[in-house]
C-alpha cells in the first residue's frame, strides 16, 4: 500500500468527492488487489464486517466497484481513470446546474455592513477578490508575507488598466503598480505594535479589507462595503506613504531629532497601541 502520508492524502481527497471514509478506504484496497469477497476486503481495509457490505454496495451504485454474481460474490475496482473521469464529469456537470440556477435567484445585497475574519486562508481570498472585484483603483498597504500571495492580483489588476497604489512593508517589487516603500515605517511599528502587522486593501473607496496579522500567527480582520470605513482606510494608507515621503526629504536624522525634541511626537508615537484600545490610556496633544 502506498505511504501512510500519501494515502491519508488519497483518502482524504476521496471523501471530499463525495466517499464516505469506509467507502474511500474499501475502493483503495480493491485496487491494490485481486477480485476479492467482502470478507477479505474487510480485512485488507480495516472495515468491520458488520460495515462491509453495505459499503460495497454503495460503491458499486456509485460506480466505483464491479461484483460477480457468482458464489462467492467477488468485487474489484473500477479503474481510477475511469472513476475519477466519471466524477469529473458530473461534478463540472453540477457546477453548470448549481451555477446557472444561483444566477437566476434574486439578489438580495445591504450596504455598509462589516464581516469578521479569523482565518490566513479567509483574509488572503477576501484580499484577492477585492482586488479582482476593482473597477478603476486599488489603495494597498501590505507586508511582504501578505504579498506573496496577492502580489499577482496586484499586477494583474495593473495590467488590466486598474490605477494600483502600493504601500510595501518590506523588499517586494511589484511589475505594474506604483509601489512607495515604507520599510523603515514597518520596522519601528513592528516594534511600536509588539510584532502585529497592519494591513489594508480598498476598491474603488467602495470595497475594504482591513486586516492584523500577529506574531503568534492569528489573524483578525474586517471585509466591508462601507464607503466611509473605505475612504478611512484609504487615507489611512495615504498618511503613511506621505509620511515616509516627507521624512525622505527632511532626512531620517531631522526626523530622529524632531521625534526626541517634540512632546507631541513622543506623546503620539509612545502611547500603547493596547491600552488605546481598551481606553486605559488618552494621548493629550501639547504644543511644541
Amino acid at each position: 500500500m502506498e505511504n501512510k502520508k500519501s494515502s491519508e492524502k488519497t483518502l482524504a481527497a476521496l471523501m471530499r468527492l463525495g466517499l464516505s471514509q469506509y467507502e474511500a478506504r474499501a475502493y483503495c484496497a480493491l485496487l491494490e488487489a485481486p477480485p476479492m469477497n467482502g470478507h477479505e476486503v474487510s480485512k485488507m481495509s480495516g472495515i468491520p464486517p458488520s460495515k462491509i457490505y453495505e459499503t460495497l454496495q454503495r460503491l458499486e451504485i456509485k460506480g466505483a466497484v464491479l461484483m460477480t454474481r457468482s458464489e462467492p460474490v467477488r468485487y474489484t475496482a473500477v479503474s481510477h481513470s475511469k472513476f475519477i473521469g466519471a466524477l469529473r464529469q458530473q461534478f463540472e456537470a453540477d457546477l453548470t446546474t448549481a451555477e446557472n440556477g444561483l444566477a437566476q435567484l434574486p439578489a438580495s445585497h445591504t450596504n455598509g455592513l462589516i464581516w469578521s475574519l479569523r482565518s490566513t486562508e479567509g483574509v488572503v481570498s477576501a484580499i484577492r477578490n477585492t482586488i479582482e472585484d476593482a473597477k478603476y483603483e486599488v489603495h494597498a498597504a501590505l507586508w511582504d508575507k501578505e504579498l506573496e500571495y496577492v502580489a499577482p492580483c496586484l499586477e494583474q489588476a495593473s495590467a488590466r488598466g486598474i490605477e494600483v497604489h502600493v504601500a510595501v512593508y518590506g523588499r517586494r517589487v511589484l511589475d505594474g503598480p506604483v509601489c512607495y516603500d515604507l520599510t523603515l515605517c514597518g520596522e519601528s511599528s513592528v516594534i511600536r505594535l509588539a510584532g502585529r502587522r497592519l494591513s489594508a486593501v480598498v476598491a474603488d473607496q467602495a470595497k475594504a479589507v482591513i486586516a492584523e496579522f500577529r506574531a503568534d500567527d492569528a489573524v483578525e480582520a474586517l471585509v466591508t462595503d462601507s464607503p466611509l470605513v473605505s475612504l478611512l482606510a484609504v487615507e489611512y494608507i495615504k498618511g503613511d506613504v506621505l509620511g515616509r515621503l516627507i521624512i525622505n526629504e527632511m532626512g531620517q536624522d531631522v526626523f530622529e531629532h524632531l521625534r526626541e525634541s517634540s512632546s507631541s511626537f513622543r506623546s503620539i508615537l509612545s502611547a500603547r497601541p493596547d491600552a488605546q484600545l481598551s481606553g486605559q490610556t488618552t494621548a493629550k496633544m501639547r504644543p511644541t
